[in-house]
């Protein structure tokens, strides 16, 4: 069984820098392992889910958002061993959850476009980013 919790309070810091390590989010800085700019992150998101089965950290997502017209989803990533479990569902679900009036925006990772595409999610048309590094995600 898998147990969601949200906020901030109660993380195992270095479990949540373990998991970024693996699946390579929170920017660059999951790959560098840096726990403490993932900590910050975290604590500055609007809502943070975690996700952990028989007391591990498996999964873990975040939400910014101004709490009336927009939110971005960011970082949701699973452990490869447990992924096909329906975890990144509940992850989104509990993101989503009282967040249903938001405009809500994401970028998906290569190879996962079907997973948000069956949550609902639409291409967007007209989105840009800006990079202060290189990334195989931005048109040149």
């Amino acid at each position: 069984m898998i147990e969601y919790k949200t906020g901030a309070d109660g993380i195992d810091w270095e479990a949540l820098g373990d998991l970024y390590e693996e699946v390579g989010l929170v920017a660059q800085f999951g790959k560098k392992r840096d726990v403490e700019v993932i900590k910050k992150a975290f604590q500055n998101s609007r809502r943070v889910v975690t996700a952990w089965k028989e007391g591990k950290l498996v999964g873990a997502g975040r939400l910014i958002s101004d709490g009336l017209c927009y939110g971005t989803i960011y970082d949701v990533g699973v452990l490869e061993l447990y992924r096909g479990q329906g975890i990144g569902k509940g992850i989104m679900a509990t993101l989503l959850e009282g967040n249903e009036h938001l405009l809500i925006y994401l970028t998906s990772t290569f190879g996962n476009e079907d997973f948000y595409e069956k949550l609902g999610f639409k291409k967007h048309k007209t989105a840009y980013a800006k990079y202060p590094h290189e990334s195989e995600y931005l048109e040149q």
